[in-house]
This record gives structure tokens, C-alpha cells and sequence, in this order.
């Protein structure tokens, strides 16, 4: 299963800011699996990840990743407890399903070039190998972990037993590790969606809205802001994501999961979120290797990403993660130029951030 990541015309109708304890939590188990990938994420994410046994992180990759479309919900739930009867009063089949007719009609990135090979559910569930070869053309070879997904294709032929799995294993991360923190983040959740309770989104456009609740100009490549089957755009807060975004669909609605924050003319006082979101910026900042990537391309201007690793000494690795995660906080612009992808250092971003922390200490 492919790294998950995660609008339309603007009314105040259409674009909504929302809890949804359900997905929240579903997308920070996701983000687990992701822990050696991406820096900047909440504590939370990162503690919880270690304290996984090998077995546990094995079996939680399975269920987040290889089987993540029978777990994502395609409505929206009470809270966890509640989706948790729900996935057990599935019938199996269809959860099996659901996650083969997600893998024939997802849209892929555009960076995928790759020609898709023709497919049907037998075909997938009948050939192991070109269940594999299918998902790497589809979602590109990085993002497919072959021991997740044969281990995937055996339980998507035994649908009882994978049912079994799924709620298993979601009931104990639920018991062990969710239900305590979602208990201790609910009161800022709400927060910021009492922050956003009284904006009037009708003069915005669908970029702007976005912008405007997320922090981020959110335009093309997996971001259709103008996708048809987007009736509504649920934007839902989230306390563990930290500069990055996530997506989900329900039946007409674009879901976007967002780092809790205030808008600037908030009328309500939120110290915790206000710290949450510093704590964000000054986390990218606050390592010697993002700090020479930003000192390199303010002295010497646009550079592709290849260009920053020769120069700095990164493995490719390195470079992607730290790149990310400075892209993503907003102090580097991201473009594609000649095949490559080249950044720029955002001073305007570096500055703003400065003054945010001054006026959350001296109350400016």
C-alpha cells in the first residue's frame, strides 16, 4: 500500500472545520509507520513507534499500510469506540473488497509516470507477483514494501481471518496507546475548531480557504482543490501531525487533516495551541543540518535537491527527510524544473515565525 498522505467553490455551507476523532487517530497510527521517514511529527508519534515489540511494528505496518483501505472508515464516526463495533459487524468480503476496488480506481500522483497494467479482482487476488508489480506501477516501487504486501495478498484471500486481524489489532493500539492521548488532546482539538466556528468563508476562493486554515497554499498534484466529487471540504485538526497535511475521502467530501492552529485574528485564547504550532516551526529549525540547508540556499539562491546533497554531503535519504520537513513547515519553496525538484529558501516564512514567537512570549 502506497505512503498515505491526506475543494470546492467556497461557501459557508461547503468548507467546514470539524473534529473527527476517528480519522485523526487512524492517521496517527498511519504516521507510525512512517516514524524513520518523517522528523518533525509529534512526540507521541515517535514514543509510540519505540515502544512497539518488533512483532507489534510488523503487524501494525500490515494493518496501516498494507491493509489501509479496509480500515479507513467512508463515514464519519461518534468516536473510536463506536467505529470499532462498526469494523466488527463488517462482513469480511467486503472489507476485502473495498480495498481491491480502491487499488483498480485511486488516483495516483502525478509524478508517477509509470504505465498501469490492465487489472481486475482476479487478476490481483489470483497472482501474487503481479499483485506486487500492479501496486509498485500504481503508487511507485518506493512506496510498496514487498514483506507487507505478500503478507497483505495472503489475508486479502482469507477475508475472515483479515477482518480478524484488523479489528484485533486496532482494539489493542485503541486500549494501549489512543485512548489515553485522545482523552488528553480532545480540549485543544476543540479549540481550534471553535477558533475557525464563526469565519465566513463565502469571499474566499478554494485556494484561499485553504491557505487561510491550514497555513499552506494548497494547489495541484494530489491537492484538487476543484475535485467533482468534492461536494465538501472538511478540514479536521489534529494534534500529532506537525507541518504535514493529511487526506481522506468520504462519500462527497474532501477530508484535510491539518496541524491544530489558530487563525491570526482568532477571538478566542488558546495558549496551547499557539505553543503547539511554534513548537512546530521551531523544530525544523532546530537542527544543524536544516539550519545549513536554509543558510545554503539564502547565500547561493535556488538549488535542485541533487545539487543540496552534493554540496552539504547528504545521502539521499537525509537530504529527502530534512527537505520535507522544511518544505512542509513553509521556510522552503518546492518546484519541478527539468525533471528535478529545486528549492528556495522563504525569508517572508523564516520572519513571520520570529514574530510569532515574540508575541507568544511577551504577549505583543
Amino acid at each position: 500500500m502506497p505512503d498515505p498522505n491526506i475543494i470546492i467553490q467556497s461557501n459557508v455551507d461547503t468548507i467546514s472545520v470539524q473534529l473527527d476523532l476517528v480519522q485523526t487517530a487512524l492517521h496517527s497510527l498511519t504516521l507510525i509507520t512512517r516514524a524513520d521517514h518523517l522528523s518533525g511529527l509529534n512526540n507521541w508519534i515517535y514514543e509510540t513507534a519505540n515502544a512497539l515489540t518488533e512483532d507489534e511494528l510488523k503487524r501494525h505496518h500490515l494493518v496501516m499500510l498494507g491493509l489501509h483501505y479496509a480500515v479507513l472508515p467512508n463515514r464519519k464516526f461518534a468516536d473510536f469506540p463506536a467505529y470499532l463495533r462498526h469494523m466488527g459487524n463488517c462482513d469480511p468480503v467486503s472489507l476485502r473488497d473495498k480495498v481491491i476496488d480502491t487499488y483498480l480506481t485511486i488516483e495516483t500522483c502525478d509524478e508517477n509516470e509509470q504505465e498501469i497494467p490492465t487489472a481486475d479482482p482476479e487478476s490481483l487476488l489470483n497472482d501474487l507477483d503481479f499483485f506486487l508489480e500492479y501496486l509498485e506501477c500504481r503508487f511507485g516501487s518506493d512506496n510498496v514494501d514487498i514483506e507487507t504486501e505478500t503478507k497483505a495478498h495472503e489475508l486479502l484471500n482469507d477475508p475472515p481471518a483479515m477482518k480478524a486481524l484488523i479489528v484485533d489489532h486496532l482494539d489493542y493500539m485503541w486500549e494501549r496507546y489512543l485512548k489515553t492521548e485522545c482523552e488528553r488532546i480532545r480540549p485543544m482539538l476543540e479549540d481550534a475548531v471553535r477558533a475557525f466556528a464563526d469565519i465566513d468563508f463565502s469571499g474566499m476562493s478554494r485556494k484561499q480557504a485553504a491557505k487561510y486554515i491550514t497555513g499552506k497554499n494548497i494547489d495541484g498534484g494530489l491537492w484538487d482543490l476543484h475535485a467533482k466529487k468534492a461536494e465538501q471540504i472538511i478540514f479536521v485538526p489534529s494534534a500529532h501531525v506537525g507541518p504535514y497535511l493529511g487526506k481522506f475521502y468520504y462519500k462527497n467530501a474532501l477530508g484535510v487533516i491539518f496541524g491544530a492552529r489558530l487563525p491570526k485574528d482568532a477571538q478566542i485564547q488558546a495558549p496551547d495551541l499557539s505553543r503547539g504550532e511554534i513548537t512546530v516551526r521551531l523544530n525544523a529549525l532546530a537542527d544543524d543540518i536544516r539550519l545549513s540547508i536554509l543558510k545554503l540556499l539564502a547565500a547561493e539562491g535556488e538549488l535542485r535537491s541533487q545539487d543540496i546533497m552534493d554540496k552539504l554531503g547528504l545521502s539521499q535519504s537525509a537530504a529527502s527527510r530534512h527537505l520535507k520537513q522544511l518544505s512542509a513547515t513553509g521556510y522552503l519553496s518546492e518546484r519541478r524544473c527539468s525533471g528535478a525538484k529545486c528549492y528556495n529558501i522563504n525569508a517572508a516564512r523564516i520572519e513571520d515565525t520570529l514574530s510569532a514567537v515574540a508575541a507568544f512570549l511577551l504577549n505583543n
